[in-house]
């Protein structure tokens, strides 16, 4: 299998947690990312980018005496 992050070799990895039953999941030989059906899970939830209400670079400043404080 390969690494969605850098195509790197994934191997079949058992994940302990204190406490909680161990989980199977792939770790990337290359870069080092680690994945488990619950980290997948939550990066479908929270795929979608958050776009905010900034000006995009290089658009005109905000108009002069318009809550501008001298």
């Amino acid at each position: 299998m390969r690494c969605l992050r850098c195509q790197g070799l994934l191997i079949a990895v058992l994940m302990r947690d204190m406490g909680q039953p161990p989980v199977s999941g792939w770790h990337c030989l290359l870069c080092g990312a680690t994945t488990d059906p619950g980290i997948e899970a939550n990066q479908v939830k929270h795929s979608q980018p958050i776009h905010n209400r900034a000006r995009p670079p290089g658009s005109s400043a905000a108009r002069p005496g318009k809550g501008h404080v001298s």
